[in-house]
């Protein structure tokens, strides 16, 4: 059963933005410059728009099915997961990964390492989309990206992505399946055998108690070049759709049954 929008909470998105009480389909619509991303030393940046909740119980798996119109270098949208304390919304440059300190009881300053986290979906990048994985630390993220086509059809056909996140044991296991290639009227057995193994994160719920483990939806279009400074450009030209924080339009990205146990 989808969960209860009740139980979500929004982050980056406007206060007119209205939480769907069923979460089987809903819209998220990032505008130009959001991201979610993490580059020591200090480029922890969280303004991409989410809608998260925070589990009561361990953490099972989670799956959506994720579309859109892509068209800007680096669209992307997916289910992400975190494991510390709740997300909130961070500007580029405004926190250092290595330490934030803060007050304790005593009155000394204590050090609170920034969260982990991993966000799995779909991206647009160098003309085509792809599958999409990023797992951080408080020592910085990695970017993996896996091409996607449809047999006979190519790229083009290819407009919307089923992933998962599973836990096993310590680790999480991001999965993928790509509806429009899925023959039709295919049982539910021979359905669930055409999962695709993305990636293996093997540390990531360790030394996580299970009440910090945060699982939602993310939307953002960074449309700039401060992920790579501006190696990008310089190896392949300027960046897709411009590279300006004013320029381009919004990316609305669409989610369809929700789940998460």
């Amino acid at each position: 059963m989808p969960p209860n929008g009740s139980s979500f909470t929004a982050l980056n998105l406007p206060a007119t933005f209205s939480l769907p009480q069923c979460m089987e389909y809903f819209t998220l619509t990032a505008g130009p410059n959001t991201d979610l991303w993490r580059k020591p030393p200090n480029g922890d940046t969280s303004t991409a728009p989410i809608v998260f909740t925070s589990l009561r119980n361990p953490f099972v798996l989670a799956e959506v099915t994720v579309s859109a119109d892509w068209e800007m270098e680096w669209d992307q949208g997916g289910l992400v997961i975190f494991a510390g304390a709740a997300p909130q919304s961070i500007s580029s440059g405004r926190v250092p990964l290595d330490s934030e300190t803060r007050s304790s009881h005593s009155g000394y300053p204590q050090i609170a390492r920034p969260c982990k986290w991993v966000k799995a979906g779909m991206e647009f990048s160098s003309g085509t989309v792809n599958a999409t994985s990023v797992s951080a630390t408080a020592d910085g993220a990695d970017w993996c990206l896996s091409p996607l086509s449809v047999p006979d059809s190519g790229p083009s056909a290819v407009h919307s992505l089923r992933i998962k996140l599973e836990r096993i044991g310590h680790s999480l296991w991001i999965w993928y399946q790509v509806p429009s290639a899925l023959p039709y009227g295919m049982t539910p057995g021979a359905v669930s055998n055409t999962w695709k193994k993305l990636r293996e994160v093997t540390w990531f719920f360790y030394g996580v108690e299970d009440k910090f483990i945060h699982v939602g939806v993310y939307a953002s279009r960074p449309n700039n070049v401060s992920r790579n400074d501006t190696m990008w450009e310089m190896m392949h030209g300027p960046i897709l759709g411009g590279s300006t924080a004013d320029s381009g339009d919004t990316l609305v990205v669409e989610f369809e049954d929700l789940e998460i146990f």
